[in-house]
C-alpha cells in the first residue's frame, strides 16, 4: 500500500492500528488491485464506527470509508437490517458490519439513481467503501453545520426536494438526517446512508418524522420552519 509524504505521520501509528486490521488491509489491497485506490492522502474524519480517508486513483480524488471491525458502537444495527433483503442480519460483529457497509453501498447506488445528490459509489470490499471526495483539491466540504449558507433557504429546500426523491423515486427514508451528515459545497451532499430504511419499514415514518424535526430545528435559526408543511412537501410527490 502506498502513502504519500505528506500523510505519512498523520496515518501512521494510533490512527492507522485501530482502523487497519488484517481482514481491512486485505480489503484494501482487493481496492488497490482493482484501481479503485492508488495513494491515500490524509484523514478527512474520524468517529466512534469508523474513519473516512481521502485517496487517488487514476480518475482523480476519492473518499474511502473504512469501518472499523472492533467497534461496540453497531449493537442496534439490526433493526436497520433486518427488512432488507440485501443485507442479512448476522450475529458476529464483523459480519454485521459488513452487511452494513454492503448495504451502505447499494443505498448510494439507489440514491444516485433516483437522482438525490449523494457521493458517487466507486467500489467497496468488506468494510471499506470508495466514494466520490466532496471537497476541493485541498480541502474537504464542510458539513452543513460548518458551512456558511449564503441562501440557507435555497439549502433547505434543495434537502428538502432530495428527501422527497429519497422517499418516492429510491423508496427509502434517511433515519439519521441532521446537519453533521450532510456536507455543503456549492450544494447541499447527503452521506451517512448505511442506516437507510425503506419506506415500507415499520418504523419508516417515525425515522422521516425525526428527520424532519432535527432538520427543521437547525434550519430555524435562518427563518421560521413549519414542521408540519416540511413533511407534507416531502410526502406530496411531484409530478
Amino acid at each position: 500500500m502506498k502513502w504519500s509524504t505528506e500523510s505519512e505521520d498523520l496515518l501512521s501509528g494510533k490512527t492507522e492500528g485501530e482502523v487497519f486490521e488484517k481482514a481491512t488491509m486485505e480489503a484494501l489491497y482487493k481496492l488497490m488491485s482493482q484501481g479503485a485506490i492508488e495513494v491515500f492522502d490524509f484523514p478527512i474524519s474520524t468517529g466512534k464506527e469508523g474513519n473516512v480517508f481521502r485517496a487517488r486513483n487514476r480518475d482523480g480524488y476519492v473518499a474511502v470509508k473504512i469501518y472499523r471491525l472492533n467497534t461496540s458502537t453497531f449493537r442496534n444495527i439490526s433493526k436497520y437490517l433486518q427488512y432488507d433483503r440485501l443485507s442479512s442480519v448476522k450475529k458476529n460483529r464483523r459480519g454485521a458490519i459488513f452487511a452494513w457497509a454492503n448495504k451502505e453501498y447499494r443505498n448510494l447506488e439507489r440514491l444516485c439513481e433516483a437522482g438525490v445528490r449523494v457521493p458517487q459509489p466507486v467500489s467497496h470490499q468488506g468494510n471499506v467503501i470508495v466514494m466520490e471526495y466532496i471537497g476541493s483539491e485541498t480541502t474537504p466540504a464542510p458539513m452543513l453545520k460548518d458551512a456558511e449558507l449564503e441562501a440557507p433557504e435555497e439549502t433547505f429546500d434543495a434537502i428538502v426536494a432530495d428527501m422527497s426523491r429519497m422517499y418516492h423515486t429510491g423508496g427509502l427514508v434517511h433515519a439519521d438526517l441532521s446537519e453533521y451528515n450532510v456536507l455543503y459545497r456549492e450544494e447541499p451532499v447527503i452521506i451517512d446512508v448505511g442506516q437507510m430504511v425503506k419506506r415500507e419499514h415499520p418504523m419508516a415514518q417515525g425515522f422521516l418524522q425525526h428527520d424532519v424535526d432535527t432538520l427543521s430545528h437547525f434550519f430555524s435559526r435562518f427563518f421560521p420552519v413549519d414542521r408540519d408543511e416540511m413533511l407534507q412537501r416531502i410526502l406530496e410527490e411531484k409530478t
